[in-house]
């Protein structure tokens, strides 16, 4: 089974709509000088931190992969097909809802 990292962000990069927006032209038909100033606010600081925190915790817990490796390799490793099946069924109960929204 392979984990699909999709979760990830590029931060800062250009957004569909930035590249598909058309340039704004002034009114007055002269040259806009830009004297625009963009202020974040200390929630803005707070997201970044816990985006990078999240971006630098690894996705697999890589003991608990190397347990379970381990497990498999001595044949002591069981599965509890009740477990799966509930939380296959759980699976599928959130895609759809997700679908639905």
């Amino acid at each position: 089974m392979k984990i699909d990292n999709s979760l990830k962000t590029i931060v800062g990069g250009p957004s569909l709509e930035d590249s598909t927006r058309p340039a704004r032209k002034s009114g007055s038909g002269s040259t806009a000088v830009a004297n625009d100033k963009v202020e974040l606010s200390n929630v803005s600081a707070s997201l970044q931190a816990i985006e990078k925190g999240f971006a630098d915790t690894p996705v697999v817990d890589q003991g608990k992969v190397d347990e379970i490796k381990q497990a498999i390799a001595n044949g002591h490793f069981k599965v509890n097909a009740d477990k799966v099946a509930d939380r296959l069924l759980k699976t599928v109960q959130d895609l759809i809802n997700a679908h639905k929204a």
